[in-house]
């Protein structure tokens, strides 16, 4: 088995998870950062092993219990998945669109971190005269993101301020990718067995690009970064998080400031929308939608 363990060091921003005392705000925010942080995480492991089985079929090796084991890890993955994406749908609101968006554009961003790992792994197994090494390259950087993203679950459950009686760990532990690193390990096993003594945490190289992609996928300018390119591809989800920003203003007595993606709506819809339905929509009442109409020139439209 390859001894491979990623050693970076997994950081979780404690200011994202100390903002109330109150347990339900503190696990609806606790919820969003998970979807965000750990769920952008997996989905990078995914998709790398899915590149990996690719060119495992392509050099004609997805046969027998090879083939029996990746698709368990991909079955494994999706029971995550599913319930992910179960997580973005309720009663009032449907998100999927806004979140398969926000983790294509996580995917994006990284892909070139993912590309410069996956060449410092295969760079190591040349110097130790590994056959076939841009094949297991795939194979075992699939490996070294998948275990990431378990320590970075783990870390982040951690991390976590209580939520009772919300029991987190168990909450959310489809997330925690064991059963799909399981399954890799066998194909690993199987197909690299010259590997059992690589180890990439002693390269400098692959240590290197691992702290890099870590910082890419939990930083807050890169969340921000991807969660912006997703709202820009879906004008309600920009709509929704204004007004919950909007309404966590009024509460706190600050002044109340329109985007502008909330004053473009208003400019396409103040004349062909009940005037009820804008205020809700934007989270102001009648008053207050007069007002901005009248100070963006809507008013004096004839």
């Amino acid at each position: 088995m390859n001894n491979f363990r990623a050693n970076t060091r997994v950081q979780v921003f404690e200011e994202y998870t100390k903002i109330t005392d109150k347990n339900r705000e503190a696990f609806n925010h606790i919820s969003s950062l998970f979807h965000t942080i750990i769920g952008g995480t997996n989905d990078v492991a995914h998709s790398i092993m899915l590149d990996a089985i690719n060119e495992i079929k392509k050099a004609g090796l997805l046969k027998q219990k090879v083939k029996k084991m990746c698709k368990a890890a991909v079955e494994r993955y999706s029971v995550f998945d599913k319930k992910n994406m179960e997580d973005m749908r309720n009663s009032n609101i449907d998100k999927r669109q806004f979140y398969m968006d926000f983790l294509d554009s996580v995917d994006k961003r990284t892909k070139n971190d993912v590309f410069i790992l996956r060449q410092s792994v295969k760079r190591l197994l040349d110097k130790n005269n590994i056959s076939n090494s841009d094949l297991k390259s795939y194979i075992l950087t699939a490996h070294a993101l998948l275990i990431f993203s378990i320590e970075l679950f783990d870390r982040f459950i951690d991390t976590c301020p209580p939520c009772p009686p919300i029991n987190l760990g168990k909450t959310y532990r489809d997330a925690r990718l064991t059963s799909v690193k399981q399954a890799w390990e066998e194909v690993e096993n199987i197909l690299c067995p010259d590997c059992k003594n690589i180890d990439l945490t002693k390269d400098k190289d692959c240590k290197l690009a691992m702290e890099i992609l870590e910082t890419k996928l939990v930083s807050e300018q890169g969340i921000n970064e991807s969660g912006m390119e997703a709202l820009n591809l879906n004008p309600d989800a920009q709509l929704e998080a204004d007004r919950k920003v909007l309404q966590y203003d009024k509460k706190r007595f600050k002044r109340i400031e329109l985007t502008e993606a909330q004053k473009k709506y208003l400019r396409e819809n103040y004349h062909t929308t009940r005037k009820a339905d804008l205020a809700k929509t934007i989270g102001i009442g009648l008053t207050k939608l007069r007002e901005v109409a009248r100070e963006i020139g809507l008013l004096n439209v004839v």
